[in-house]
């Protein structure tokens, strides 16, 4: 009864600001317009691919990028800790882009997140970036290689084939191509759910995408003008 209620006032308060809510493995799950899910059961806020740093690495290589990338994701990630009742956030891998990313004021950056929310719990499943860079210990994370199993769900970054769950992983980045009147096509990001697993969108701004094929028994939610929208 006590989840019940958790979940009824939480979709109550945020449906209503673009999200949807879902099932997934038999738990009722809040997709949400910043690309990142919520489970009320557990608490968890989960999300993958932030890649902070990635501006700074491309500045770093004489290429161009916009600054305050990361600043703009962790507050964007901070605001939603504190409109959800979170008690731990899980990153499905790729919660930083590259050892030349980390600079001072994208390490500085994460620690002010973590002194703003000094109780919530943050695990990060290493991605294939995570695992190139020398991650602070400053930044409090809880590491876990390879997966993370908490039925009904398991926990990656890449793709698995799991008898212990259903798979919530990232890494691919999906978005998918619509096409309406008069050959108008957009482009957006979705999260991609499957018989057996799903696949997150991207949590950082500045990651791009990678356009997918889902089959008719999938089901897709884009992300469109801060709304999340069922599109199969």
């Amino acid at each position: 009864m006590k989840e019940r209620a958790v979940i009824k006032a939480v979709s109550d308060a945020i449906v209503e600001d673009g999200a949807q809510l879902v099932s997934i493995a038999g738990q009722s799950v809040l997709l949400l317009p910043q690309k990142a899910l919520f489970i009320p059961s557990s608490g968890s806020l989960v999300l993958a691919d932030v890649h902070i740093g990635k501006a700074a690495s491309f500045r770093s290589r004489n290429f161009y990028a916009p600054d305050g990338i990361s600043d703009f994701d962790l507050l964007r990630l901070g605001q939603l800790v504190q409109k959800l009742p979170v008690t731990r956030l899980i990153v499905l891998g790729d919660l930083v882009h590259s050892q030349d990313g980390m600079s001072g004021p994208e390490v500085e950056g994460f620690e002010k997140f973590r002194a703003a929310h000094p109780n919530l719990a943050v695990t990060l499943v290493l991605g294939n970036h995570d695992r190139k860079v020398c991650l602070p210990p400053s930044w409090n994370l809880e590491l876990v290689h390879g997966q993370m199993v908490e039925p009904p769900f398991v926990y990656s970054h890449e793709l698995v084939k799991s008898k212990e769950g259903y798979v919530l992983c990232g890494h691919v980045h999906p978005a998918v191509t619509l096409s309406g009147a008069g050959k108008q096509r957009e482009r957006l990001p979705c999260f991609w759910l499957r018989s057996q697993h799903a696949i997150l969108p991207s949590f950082g701004v500045f990651t791009g995408s990678f356009t997918v094929k889902p089959s008719r028994t999938d089901r897709v939610f884009v992300v469109a003008h801060d709304t999340v929208v069922p599109v199969t």
